[in-house]
């Protein structure tokens, strides 16, 4: 006979090392952030970081507000054309609108897993298409690696092979490399599925339904070419916010080198080992610009204040959201009010 109460299963090891590896990266997060603020409080104290504070160029903190709502606009219009790809047109304002919002969320969560959550979800929800809208984002984020390859590429000339060496040649190599292979298979279903076929028997037919959602009907040439010009210029733009902030604090260092420094910046936030990128985005301006002789509080405000312009844009989303949350409020009231 069955006992009565069964014990409960023990927790999977997988959400304890997740959990694990999430403190870890808080840890990392707080321990940059803490040693690069008693660095700047030791090195010019906090009188010293109000008066620097003081003499920033506004109108160089509003360029750079500005290029990260070109950012979101260029990453609009790149989700747009692979949803078009796919037969899915929905208005433009409403897809930048959506995108605002995500980036409401995806200030809250790792790396752009609010943002492209958010998206994938809306559009699902307003076409009933879920396989699809998700197979796009993926398809975006293959797009953007080969557009920030090709920036890194261009750059490596004007200073990032110098701050990074041969690392700046492989970390452009690999993200083109893999993002390559991942467009060449999804520009073709039948390439997709061919490939699914190799995979082990159980697994054979999950990754050949999600091969086939990937593929779709497959990307034209020009498509394939816009989306890929759209990565690009909305990698440029978000390592140009660096270069706006850097003149913001007029510091000396020329455009070229700055752009450079922003697009490795970028590079670095990308690893997982942080939250959201805090510390490891100061801690990287800060090793990449002593070459060029910026001082330590410098080359942090210079990170903080890319990001922290960069959140205007969260902070518009998080409005809209507000503001479309009200609306669909008052409509019951209004209807109850119209029986009465």
């Amino acid at each position: 006979m069955p006992p009565l109460h069964s014990t409960p299963p023990p927790p999977k090891p997988r959400s304890a090392r997740a959990a694990a590896f999430m403190i870890l990266k808080i840890v990392i997060s707080v321990g940059l952030m803490g040693w690069l603020l008693r660095s700047m409080v030791m090195r010019d104290g906090i009188d010293g970081l109000t008066e620097r504070l003081s003499t920033l160029s506004w109108p160089w903190l509003g360029a750079c507000v500005a290029i990260h709502f070109a950012a979101v606009a260029a990453g609009t219009l790149r989700w747009r054309e692979l949803l078009l790809a796919r037969e899915i047109d929905l208005p433009l304002s409403w897809l930048y609108r959506t995108f605002l919002v995500g980036r409401f969320f995806g200030a809250f969560t790792p790396s752009t897993t609010g943002l492209d959550g958010y998206r994938g979800i809306e559009v699902a929800r307003r076409t009933g298409h879920g396989a699809t809208s998700a197979a796009v984002i993926v398809i975006e984020k293959l797009f953007g690696l080969v557009g920030m390859a090709i920036v890194c590429a261009a750059l490596l000339p004007f200073g990032l092979m110098q701050r990074l060496g041969v690392t700046a040649i492989a970390v452009a190599l690999g993200m083109a490399t893999i993002a390559g292979l991942g467009l060449f298979l999804v520009a073709s279903p039948d390439r997709a599925i061919a490939l699914a076929r190799f995979t082990p028997g159980p697994l054979r037919k999950r990754v050949t339904s999600m091969a086939t959602a990937l593929a779709g009907a497959g990307l034209e040439r020009g498509t394939i070419v816009r989306a890929l010009g759209l990565g690009v210029v909305t990698h440029l733009m978000l390592s140009a916010t660096f270069v706006a902030s850097g003149f913001a604090l007029g510091v000396n260092v020329g455009f070229l080198e700055l752009l450079s420094v922003g697009n490795a910046i970028v590079l670095a936030v990308l690893l997982p080992v942080s939250i959201g990128g805090v510390g490891v985005r100061e801690g990287a301006a800060v090793l990449l610009l002593s070459g060029a002789g910026v001082a330590t509080t410098d080359a942090v405000l210079l990170a903080l204040l890319s990001y922290l312009t960069g959140q205007v844009p969260a902070l518009v989303g998080g409005l809209l959201l507000l503001s479309s949350g009200a609306s669909k409020a008052d409509k019951p009231m209004e209807s109850s009010a119209r029986k009465g």
